[in-house]
């Protein structure tokens, strides 16, 4: 019909490309008046009270960022959270989560010799995980294999480990419009079918910036997220790390948790021990911005030594002391752990 109206109204008709241009032109007036709403009155949305899949560290029906230095723990903690929702455990020791099916997509990381290993040691149920078998990137093409293997095996979390393998080739990381460009359309499916999307990101190299501008790549990777984490090494002691709360769109920004690395009892699977949680954010940790409370840390220690079991108050106390935490220290520290303390000769600290 456009070619034989070009044939009657225009002498000479166009040539291709300006008939295309036209054609083009004209289409855009046609969806403009179509029936298809682009805008709503606010009136007739019903409210909705924000779900989470971890409150308040992960928001169901959108993305969630992960942040932090190669050999941190990022991975392992996204697999002790997929081991938590798979089995209706808790995150972190304390945090109840949504149960559900998680799927995977950790290009790096083998499903035999990495992924089902350390799954394992945390008690994941396994036949509620999946995981992508042929990597591929998050193209429109990508997106609709996602889409097709979420609508097949609905799952509450998907966990994208790390970003930079799903970004089409010629995508530049660090332009605005590229970045919303991959973003959105994960977003929008994250709200959509209502579960919680994790992706997994490095920082910059020497990144000393506040937490939430660290991250590798343009600042709109965590402008598109509703809550970004950042894992690092606790500066007082290296070898426990932080996992921090930096940025939070539905609610208050969560508490500061801290971990270490373990063996398994095998010693070829490294797993996650939780310790304390701290009340600092993690810009006041990582810059020193606020001396850092040697109670929490004293705390840290006490919860340590009492997971999983009780242990003689006089025991955990010169184990202390030894390690030069004062009277009056340990003292403020006990109430910050939750310790309940009996009496009497033999009596036992124990975690409530």
């Amino acid at each position: 019909m456009a070619i034989v109206l070009d044939e009657q109204v225009n002498a000479p008709p166009l040539d291709d490309e300006d008939f295309r241009k036209a054609f083009q032109e004209a289409w855009k007036i046609v969806k403009a008046d179509s029936n298809e709403e682009y805008f709503a009155n606010l009136h007739e949305v019903e409210c909705k009270t924000p779900e989470f899949l971890v409150d308040p560290f992960i928001p169901l029906g959108a993305l969630t960022m992960l942040d932090g230095h190669p050999g941190q723990g990022k991975s392992l903690v996204t697999t002790q959270l997929a081991a938590a929702v798979s089995s209706g455990g808790q995150f972190a020791g304390r945090h109840n989560v949504r149960k559900g099916r998680v799927l995977f997509m950790a290009p790096e990381d083998d499903a035999d010799r990495v992924l089902r290993p350390r799954l394992e040691a945390h008690g994941a149920k396994l036949n509620g995980i999946r995981f992508m078998a042929t990597p591929h990137c998050l193209d429109e093409y990508g997106r609709e294999l996602l889409r097709k293997e979420l609508t097949d095996y609905p799952a509450q979390l998907v966990v994208i480990d790390p970003l930079p393998p799903f970004l089409a080739p010629d995508t530049n990381s660090y332009k605005a419009t590229e970045v919303r460009g991959f973003m959105q359309p994960l977003a929008l499916l994250a709200r959509e079918l209502n579960i919680a999307i994790l992706i997994v990101r490095h920082l910059r190299k020497g990144s000393g910036d506040l937490a939430i501008e660290a991250g590798q790549g343009s600042m709109d990777f965590i402008a598109a997220v509703r809550s970004g984490l950042i894992v690092f090494p606790h500066p007082v002691d290296p070898s426990t790390r932080v996992l921090a709360h930096p940025k939070a769109n539905w609610s208050a920004t969560g508490p500061s948790l801290t971990f270490e690395i373990c063996p398994s009892p095998s010693g070829s699977v490294p797993t996650i021990k939780w310790l304390a949680e701290l009340d600092e954010t993690a810009d006041q940790i990582r810059q020193g911005s606020e001396k850092l409370k040697v109670d929490e840390m004293a705390a840290a220690r006490i919860t340590a030594l009492l997971t999983p079991l009780p242990m003689k108050a006089r025991d955990a106390i010169n184990r202390l002391l030894s390690e030069g935490y004062s009277d009056r220290t340990i003292d403020r520290a006990k109430k910050i752990a939750g310790v309940i303390s009996g009496k009497g000769p033999g009596a036992e600290w124990k975690l409530k």
